[in-house]
């Protein structure tokens, strides 16, 4: 009888080592999971401050804002991954902030393809 209960508690404790391993790696992977998507928010956040430094360094140093993102490019070596990031750029005027809207296409990608 006592042989019995000794390998009832082997097996118990065995259980529950294999349940707690398996509670760390779910929650260690939950954790890589948060940590990507705070850091593509990043991303996304890097992109806009550039095109708005990019405009406020054109406005600081030719007294206008571009009228577009290709002036920014080209004068001001604005780059950014164009197959990844959507700009909306909207010009107002030369001495008007403009608009200034940044989108990542793949999370839209996976949006729509979800619906």
């Amino acid at each position: 009888m006592r042989e019995k209960s000794l390998y009832n508690l082997k097996i118990t404790i065995s259980i529950c080592g294999a349940i707690l391993f398996i509670a760390i790696i779910v929650w260690f992977m939950v954790g890589l999971e948060r940590t990507n998507s705070v850091s593509e928010d990043q991303k996304l956040r890097n992109v806009k401050q550039s095109v708005t430094n990019g405009a406020v360094l054109c406005y600081s140093v030719e007294g206008f804002y571009p009228e577009n993102l290709d002036y920014l490019k080209d004068n001001y070596g604005l780059t950014y991954d164009e197959d990844r990031y959507l700009v909306h750029y909207r010009y107002v005027s030369a001495d008007i902030f403009p608009s200034i809207m940044v989108y990542d296409n793949k999370k839209a990608e996976g949006e729509n393809a979800g619906t």
